[in-house]
């Protein structure tokens, strides 16, 4: 009954999932995703939880480390369950990152429960990672500019871009108005160069005030101006510039830096 029970679920969450079906030999209770996973995916592994209901953790709930290309996964310990039953409880989600182009194997490594020794729930699970670069188009881009920046000389301004590795970007840049109150604007640019951006529109949300939080109102988005990023002259993933122009002004260009805590 247990097995059916888990056999269910992750079916269900393949269907949740757009339908698709892992091309490996995982077991019933696991699934890779994606299904086809390349060098641009951070892959993850969707597990059922060992036999410990809602219990949590005593520590990290998993550790991964890797030898050459086979990956192992040590699962951790839980608090022990008095009781020996086997209640339902969502799956695990272990994030075993962004690979390079590759055959890999996967092996998960159960900790002990209460009387239950420690044990392999799988081991040597061979999968696949094939090669993002070989669909991407010129410009190349070489670094990944994903983090927090902000202006040294100007705390409290900062600025949260997201790369991935399709050479996708999503800027949200939070500062404030003449008036001292904070506001937030954004941006997607496209790299035109390996290392630069073409200018974007710079986008403002607003909505009307409610009762609610958030407001029921729907958002407005409205373009300001425009921006782009360089990091061409600066020889590190860690500095750059923010050039943007709001409608009707002139061009403003800030230096950036990643923030380090």
């Amino acid at each position: 009954m247990k097995n059916r029970l888990s056999l269910f679920a992750i079916v269900l969450f393949t269907i949740l999932c757009g339908g698709a079906v892992y091309a490996q030999v995982l077991p019933f209770n696991a699934l890779m995703l994606p299904t086809d996973p390349t060098s641009a995916d951070n892959l993850k592994l969707i597990i059922g939880r060992p036999c410990s209901g809602f219990l949590p953790y005593k520590a990290n709930a998993y550790q991964v480390g890797m030898s050459q290309n086979n990956i192992t996964v040590t699962r951790g310990e839980v608090v022990n369950n008095p009781v020996p039953t086997c209640p339902p409880s969502p799956p695990d989600e272990i994030d075993l990152g962004r690979l390079p182009a590759g055959n890999y194997t996967l092996t998960v490594i159960n900790a002990a429960i209460g009387n239950i020794p420690s044990r392999a729930e799988f081991a040597n699970v061979p999968f696949t990672v094939t090669d993002a670069r070989a669909t991407k188009v010129a410009p190349y881009v070489r670094l990944d500019y994903s983090g927090h920046w902000w202006d040294p000389n100007d705390s409290g301004w900062g600025l949260f871009i997201w790369h991935d590795a399709r050479d996708n970007v999503l800027a949200a840049w939070f500062t404030y108005t003449p008036d001292g109150k904070p506001i937030w604007y954004v941006f997607q640019p496209t790299f035109n160069t390996s290392s630069a951006t073409a200018a974007t529109p710079l986008r403002q949300t607003s909505r009307l005030p409610g009762l609610t939080s958030p407001p029921p109102g729907p958002t407005s988005l409205t373009v300001v101006g425009s921006a782009s990023l360089d990091f061409t002259n600066f020889g590190t993933a860690d500095e750059g510039k923010l050039t943007y122009t709001f409608t009707g002004g002139a061009q403003q260009v800030r230096n950036i830096q990643r923030f380090k805590p």
